[in-house]
């Protein structure tokens, strides 16, 4: 195989499957690790793609535009099944416990109920998540530091790194926009990146995926499914992904 027609090979396999670790890349095409290495840095200087660690994923602006809904708009999608999956992470919620819990509706959802468990305390580095919780004089509330990524409300970078560094947190309890079978992944640079930082601090991840979230992987890996604990889903989950994540250890909650 001519090596432009290897690269656009493997630009395929990275668009069809959302990201590209290097050494399946390696087995799909048939050459060596050291190839699709030297593949991935020449399609990088070209644009084409990003090199993140372990593999590669499609360039896009770390902060543009993505497929993925603007607040608004995802707040109004599945917010029955948002409200049962809160209610049903609620039960994985101990009294006294310190937990991270990230940006998103469904997360919006949650944290409008934890006024039920007494003595909680919440990191977070989403600006929503700390204005819900801004008159729940029983709840402790920790916002981590960083940049503001404009719409979301979230707050990203070094400096959410280096305060997350000084606490410790018994669990995350946080949203995805996509869950598979590659793990959690992200559709947005920055945010993968601060979340998976966040997310390796943490021993025990709850994710709450309603069933739209089986059918999408986005281009950034956060974290495998060996990293995840809990998953919280509904009735329209496929249960062919949920058997997957059963094989891999995982308890799944129907909400």
């Amino acid at each position: 195989m001519l090596s432009a027609e290897r690269r656009n090979e493997l630009v395929r396999l990275i668009r069809d499957e959302g990201v590209g670790e290097v050494a399946e890349l390696a087995r799909l095409i048939q050459v060596s690790p050291s190839t699709v290495r030297r593949d991935l840095t020449a399609l990088e200087k070209a644009g084409t793609l990003v090199r993140v660690h372990g593999g590669a994923v499609l360039a896009g602006p770390s902060d543009g535009p993505t497929d993925e809904p603007v607040p608004f708009d995802r707040r109004q999608a599945h917010a029955r099944e948002k409200d049962a999956l809160a209610d049903a992470a609620m039960e994985l919620v101990m009294p006294g416990s310190t937990l991270l819990v990230t940006g998103g509706t469904t997360s919006e959802a949650l944290v409008r109920r934890l006024d039920r468990v007494e003595g909680l305390t919440v990191v977070t580095n989403s600006l929503t998540i700390a204005s819900l919780l801004s008159d729940r004089v029983d709840t402790e509330v920790v916002v981590l530091g960083g940049y503001l990524r404009h719409g979301e409300n979230s707050l990203l970078g070094h400096l959410t790194h280096l305060a997350m560094a000084e606490l410790s947190v018994d669990q995350a309890i946080v949203t995805t926009y996509g869950i598979s079978r590659h793990g959690l992944t992200g559709s947005n640079i920055a945010e993968a990146d601060t979340d998976r930082f966040l997310l390796e601090a943490v021993p025990r991840i709850v994710v709450l995926a309603d069933g739209s979230k089986f059918a999408r992987t986005g281009g950034i890996r956060i974290v495998g499914l060996d990293r995840v604990s809990t998953v919280v889903t509904d009735a329209s989950a496929p249960e062919a992904e949920l058997a997957t994540l059963r094989e891999q250890g995982i308890d799944v909650i129907r909400g």
